[in-house]
């Protein structure tokens, strides 16, 4: 698997990596052999120096591999660790520092020269401990007071020092020199991290280096953010930093540039490292849209190697929970953000509408998104400008975020799409905040499992909600326009099996959303036929046919049929004909039939369309009304589902929906006459349990009115 990231011009990308390998390498053996000038010498100070995540340690490690070739170094040095940043005690440094020499050399020579260095230095370091209990005496202090009540006083705390002389600093300094001269070996000791310190700290670790760097036979190597280390000393009043550094450091080698071949290597690695299943490109153009983004602002935001790292880290905490609902190269943009522009990955946490424009459940129709990414402008120009690199992640954001391109005068040039993962959606940038797939959003993943895989699709169905129903019926046309159809084997299945979803509760509940809500039957229709165009179907007229004898999809049927018979009109009025012998009849009788079905079976009133049918019906077919209104006295003896859907008229926004008598009341008396329905009205008024909105549907029928489902009221508009 490749993302085709890496920078392979001039070079082809063996011979990239290959460079990359040998300009490390080649960098830590001139650092290696600058430390054959240790043997003999008085202390040999090399810094390695770069900014923070560059990759010291990583050189320091080459260094130490180096040290064991004879052609390097004549003699195999001991090589000494110090890390200041483990210690936490600023007071501690020093003590720490001698100690960690004294204890390595115990370790690696056990006898002889090596044990009387490292006593010679534990006795040295003992001085500190005392000093440390002197106020105002400094470690490398020499004591010109009266020290033989101080050494009564704290003569436990000394140990090894056994008489006062042992607070003679520079005599004790000497007999650890003298003692370095005779051992055969050079002592090496990195420090590193010394980046990672409290300002105070770095001064006093440099100052430490200073004091007693200049012991023989010892060399070291630091490694640190030159940058850094100046402002620590600037803070700590030390005048002209830069050189006083160049007193402290014989030799100061900055690290080289981290390689865009080097760069695009360790994305390389960082991304095949993801779990395969991450790999499987699960949107169509994914990789290449990982490649775009590496080359619009990523390759510039990831400026050192810790960088990489960090990202992909981040990547791959995310990568498991939004897996098929997000673009992959979605979520490397994402982690970038986070983790090297955290300021803007504030502000699209806080406001995703600065940067996506409307979001979904925004009402007001007065809202628009071009409004809202002007807004939030400024905002995006301050975080942009606290990031450490803001042209890049500047880059990176008009990439993922196209609508906030015009802010520097440049154009998008990336279409979105939902449906294949990209976070300039809102529905999918949503998804990605919450760093998975909630039950008020809709999953891709399952959208795709839908088209493809029949056996899945009832449990699919049975967990839609009334706040994701709607978007999973565009999120399916989405993906079947995405990916042509492919994958899709049974089409006249699939698109009967879309036909029945809506008659399921969640979409009668999202049909009462009010008036920025599409109609469920409408949606539906429009997927079906985005499946259908798809999937290139040699005879869809057959599937709208399937669908329209199909008993479980009323209410997609219906509208079928009120468009066949519209164009039949058309037909016929051009001919002056009526509908006689047409095949739409037949389809007509075809939906009385399954209607009938279904008031028998005690389903139909569940039926996202039950009123709207009856309305048809009473128009397309009235003679077959009272057959059916018999087996809806059967099955409903008290007509409050008839008159709950049979007398819901509209939906207005002051109050929402509304009861009321038809308009041409033969509608009504071809399913039962009025005098009776009212008779049956006034009874089941009595009954003093009745609630709205069946309160309001029953008086609507008694008074004529218009009442309001909410409260009973008159609806006067």
């Amino acid at each position: 698997m490749s993302a085709n990231i890496s920078h392979d011009r001039p070079l082809n990308m063996a011979d990239a990596l290959q460079q990359d390998k040998l300009s490390r390498t080649g960098f830590a053996t001139t650092a290696v052999k600058a430390l054959r000038h240790v043997t003999g010498q008085s202390g040999f100070v090399l810094s390695i120096e770069g900014e923070w995540g560059s990759g010291k340690t990583s050189v320091l490690s080459l260094m130490e591999a180096l040290l064991a070739d004879r052609e390097v170094l004549p003699k195999e040095p001991i090589v000494v660790h110090f890390n200041p940043w483990l210690v936490g005690d600023r007071d501690a440094l020093l003590t720490q520092f001698l100690s960690a020499i004294a204890s390595k050399l115990e370790l690696t020579d056990n006898e002889g020269v090596g044990q009387r260095v490292a006593k010679e230095l534990k006795a040295y370091s003992k001085v500190f401990d005392v000093l440390k209990l002197i106020p105002g005496a400094e470690p490398w202090a020499t004591i010109v007071k009266a020290v033989s009540d101080v050494f009564i006083k704290f003569g436990e705390a000394v140990g090894a020092v056994s008489d006062h002389k042992a607070l003679d600093l520079q005599g004790r300094k000497n007999l650890v020199a003298d003692a370095l001269r005779d051992y055969a070996r050079p002592i090496i000791v990195f420090i590193d991290d010394i980046d990672r310190l409290f300002p105070a700290e770095v001064f006093e670790m440099v100052r430490i280096v200073k004091a007693v760097g200049d012991l023989p036979n010892v060399g070291y190597v630091l490694a640190w953010d030159s940058a850094y280390v100046s402002a620590a000393l600037q803070a700590a009043k030390v005048p002209k930093p830069e050189s006083y550094l160049d007193k402290v450091v014989q030799v100061r080698l900055p690290l080289p540039k981290f390689s865009i071949s080097a760069k695009g290597r360790l994305v390389e690695e960082a991304l095949t490292a993801l779990d395969p299943e991450a790999l499987k490109w699960h949107f169509k153009g994914d990789e290449q849209r990982l490649s775009s983004l590496y080359f619009s602002g990523l390759r510039e935001l990831l400026e050192q190697p810790r960088d990489v790292m960090r990202v992909f880290n981040t990547v791959g905490l995310l990568e498991p929970g939004l897996r098929g609902e997000v673009s992959l190269a979605d979520m490397v943009g994402l982690a970038a953000l986070k983790v090297k522009a955290p300021e803007v990955f504030e502000l699209l946490g806080k406001s995703p509408k600065y940067f996506v424009g409307r979001l979904p459940g925004d009402v007001s129709l007065l809202i628009k998104s071009e409004d809202l990414i002007k807004e939030g402008s400024a905002a995006r120009q301050a975080a942009l400008n606290a990031c450490p690199a803001p042209d890049a992640a500047r880059r990176v954001l008009r990439f993922l975020f196209p609508l906030v391109a015009d802010d520097g005068n440049q154009y998008a040039i990336h279409r979105v799409s939902a449906a294949e993962g990209h976070i300039a959606a809102p529905v999918r940038l949503l998804v990605a905040l919450q760093h998975s797939v909630s039950p008020l959003d809709v999953s891709l993943v399952s959208a795709r499992r839908y088209l493809v895989d029949p056996d899945t699709r009832a449990t699919t169905a049975a967990a839609l909600t009334a706040d994701n129903c709607m978007d999973f019926l565009a999120a399916i046309a989405d993906v079947v326009r995405t990916t042509g159809g492919q994958g899709i084997g049974d089409v006249p299945q699939l698109c009967l099996s879309i036909a029945r979803l809506i008659e399921f509760e969640p979409f009668a509940l999202a049909s009462e959303r009010g008036f920025l809500s599409s109609h469920p039957a409408r949606t539906c229709e429009a997927t079906v036929a985005a499946v259908l165009e798809a999937s290139s179907v040699s005879d869809e007229q057959a599937v709208w046919s399937a669908i329209v004898s199909d008993p479980l999809a009323l209410s997609l049927a219906v509208d079928v049929v009120e468009e066949r018979r519209n164009q039949a009109l058309n037909e016929r009025k051009e001919t002056g004909g009526d509908l006689a012998g047409h095949a739409v009849l037949n389809d007509i009788d075809t939906l009385a039939d399954n209607v009938l079905k279904a008031t028998q079976e005690g389903r139909f009133f569940r039926s996202l369309q039950s009123g709207y049918l009856l309305w048809r019906l009473a128009e397309w077919i009235p003679d077959r009304c009272g057959e059916i209104m018999l087996t809806i006295w059967a099955t409903d003896p008290d007509l409050d589902q008839f008159v709950l859907t049979f007398m819901n008229h509209s939906r207005d926004s002051i109050k929402g929906q509304t009861f009321s008598l038809p308009d041409d009341i033969t509608r009504l008396e071809v399913f039962i006459p009025l005098m009776e329905l009212r008779e049956h009205a006034q009874r089941r008024l009595r009954d003093v349990s009745l609630n709205l909105p069946l309160k309001a549907a029953w008086r609507a029928v008694i008074d004529g009115k218009k009442l309001y489902a909410v409260d009973g009221s008159e609806a006067r508009r």
